[in-house]
């Protein structure tokens, strides 16, 4: 190995396991991480909560921090300064660029057209493996939900509701595209997300299901 070579890192799932899996985590393969926490400027130009396309070459200007969520490996990565190239097995940078590594959540992917006739979410994507629309996001009591893809920077409020539309929770705002559930929500249950957006009449429902309370997770609603 070059002393070069030695300097770059490679964060990749842990011992490979499940690699097949973790190239299949996230199925769209325009984005591959998600930006987690940022301070100071990058080119291009990053906010927190953006999604990054693999391939991306991320400057980190000095001074400046960078948290990112590698969806198929599950991680979060923070560098000062430095380049960070994304790809879709994992996150590169020299070593000294990087300030830690920490597990973190394992996004699911619930994607929903706005052109649709209806209100309601399409399809959901979790870890990879397809569902189909009769099926729930499923999300930890306390979970984040971060709104990416077109309009999200218009979305504005959320409401729960329950099984039969009876409102639990409303008017949580929406702040950096993103918004968390309150953690009283009783596990293995059936509840809406119901998302307002600035100059939408309609709102747009979301089925999820409450996961036991010490489970983890982010829930990914990408609008197309």
């Amino acid at each position: 190995m070059t002393k070069a070579a030695a300097l770059v890192a490679l964060i990749l799932l842990p011992a490979m396991l499940g690699a097949g899996l973790a190239r299949g985590a996230n199925t769209n393969s325009a984005v591959a991480a998600l930006v987690m926490d940022l301070t100071g400027a990058t080119k291009p130009p990053l906010v927190v909560h953006r999604e990054v396309a693999p391939g991306t070459k991320i400057a980190v200007a000095p001074g400046a921090r960078l948290s990112l969520l590698h969806y198929a490996t599950c991680s979060i990565v923070t560098f000062s300064g430095g380049t960070v190239k994304v790809t879709e097995e994992g996150l590169e940078a020299a070593e000294a660029h990087i300030e830690s590594r920490k597990p973190g959540p394992c996004p699911r992917t619930h994607k929903i057209s706005l052109a649709g006739p209806g209100p309601l979410g399409g399809g959901i994507v979790s870890r990879g493996i397809p569902h189909d629309q009769s099926q729930y996001a499923e999300i930890a009591p306390d979970g984040l939900v971060v709104i990416t893809g077109a309009r999200s920077a218009n979305a504005v409020t959320a409401d729960v509701l329950d099984s039969n539309r009876m409102l639990v929770d409303r008017d949580i705002p929406i702040h950096q595209k993103s918004f968390r559930l309150g953690g009283a929500l009783p596990p293995r249950r059936p509840y809406y997300i119901s998302i307002h957006f600035r100059g939408r009449s309609e709102p747009v429902e979301v089925p999820i299901s409450i996961l036991a309370s010490d489970a983890k997770g982010l829930l990914i609603l990408r609008l197309e």
